[in-house]
């Protein structure tokens, strides 16, 4: 399984989100859920799913989707 099919995968549940939603559109704040609360959720499932520390310099810019998966990709998360 890719990289952003498991990530996906993490805010869905996390979030209760449609998975007919485009990654592009989860943003902070604007995705439902995705809130302060919502944020510290998918950094402790992130950290879980891809057994990786996530310091709090890099949780705090995660601000989108695709910000998640290139922080992943930086932190040598295999596609």
């Amino acid at each position: 399984m890719s990289l952003d099919t498991r990530l996906r995968s993490i805010f869905n549940t996390v979030l209760e989100i449609d998975a007919s939603l485009p990654d592009s559109s989860l943003r902070y704040q604007e995705t439902p859920g995705w809130d302060s609360l919502g944020a510290v959720l998918l950094i402790s499932s992130i950290e879980e799913e891809f057994r990786i520390e996530i310091d709090t310099d890099r949780a705090l810019k995660m601000e989108t989707f695709d910000g998640a998966a290139q922080m992943l990709r930086e932190l040598g998360v295999p596609d």
